[in-house]
């Protein structure tokens, strides 16, 4: 990446992979992120989940810059979020109106509430009158067309964002498809607020590609790319060190699940659809396979050892 450049590198959202435990990790083997992004926050039968509230407890995330995310949804339930994070001492938070996933959007919430314009309305109205804090937004170009965006941009003034972050697919294509870089272009044009892009950011070399096509970009954020390889931003980077990666994720999950040796090896196993996936079908297999700490064990240090 070019040096003379202040680019901001900023680590996406994914939902069951870049909790507390793996921001942790990868801050402290690899670093090169300035900032990371929860996945979003949640309510559920009437309460903010737990699980939640403890993966953004500031405890668990000493030593980086944290931005709490929370799902678009009613403004009862969003300012409920809110106010548990200023509690929490949070004074940025970012709004997803970006979750592709039928569960969610199909209910009006992420993605899915794009292709509403007055619920986004009447959310960022609420939002608006919140006092000490600073909303982002992280947005996909539309739910079912490609143009819902402009219906939803002029609402923005309502909670001065800090920026906009676009991935320029809608929310029906999840993350299949082609980037529609026209409908990016257009609304980098037509901000009034800072644009970041996201989406498809697999290796430093697209970064670059991006940032020389945009020059005015404040930051990018990467997400998959960064959770297949978690070293992306340390050149310099070895295999022990993506050893002491995995180690460090083993040993945090350990002493964070409590649902035991199974819960443990299951959500390790998770971890590998998105880490190393260039790693032979074989140890994949076996990785998946596992049904002890031990198998896992065995199986993960073999996919490690051959990406030496």
């Amino acid at each position: 990446m070019d040096d003379n450049k202040k680019i901001l590198m900023l680590a996406a959202p994914l939902q069951g992979v870049t909790d507390n435990v793996w921001r942790m990790a990868q801050h402290e083997v690899f670093g090169g992120v300035d900032a990371y992004y929860a996945p979003f926050m949640r309510v559920e039968h009437g309460d903010i989940r737990r699980k939640d509230l403890r993966d953004v407890e500031p405890e668990r995330n000493a030593g980086i810059t944290l931005i709490p995310q929370i799902l678009a949804c009613s403004p009862d339930h969003s300012l409920m979020m809110v106010t548990a994070l200023k509690e929490m001492g949070y004074n940025r938070i970012d709004i997803n109106l970006g979750c592709p996933f039928p569960p969610i959007a199909m209910h009006r919430k992420g993605s899915g509430m794009l292709a509403y314009p007055e619920l986004i309305e009447e959310l960022f109205k609420a939002l608006g009158n919140v006092e000490g804090v600073k909303f982002s937004v992280k947005m996909r170009i539309g739910w079912d067309r490609n143009d819902q965006w402009r219906d939803i941009l002029p609402m923005m003034d309502l909670i001065s964002p800090c920026h906009i972050t676009v991935h320029p697919r809608t929310g029906k294509q999840q993350y299949k498809g082609e980037l529609d870089i026209e409908q990016f272009e257009a609304i980098l044009a037509a901000s009034t607020w800072p644009v970041i892009y996201n989406g498809g950011l697999r290796t430093v070399e697209d970064i670059d590609q991006v940032t020389h096509r945009y020059p005015t970009l404040p930051a990018v954020m990467v997400g998959s790319g960064l959770a297949a390889d978690p070293g992306m931003f340390a050149p310099d980077a070895k295999p022990e060190d993506y050893r002491r990666f995995h180690d460090l994720l083993v040993e945090g999950y350990s002493n964070q699940l409590n649902g035991g040796e199974a819960q443990l090896v299951r959500h390790l196993q998770d971890i590998w659809q998105t880490f190393m996936p260039d790693i032979d079908r074989k140890l994949f297999k076996a990785i998946r396979k596992s049904r002890t700490l031990d198998q896992y064990l065995s199986a993960s240090a073999a996919a490690l050892a051959s990406a030496q």
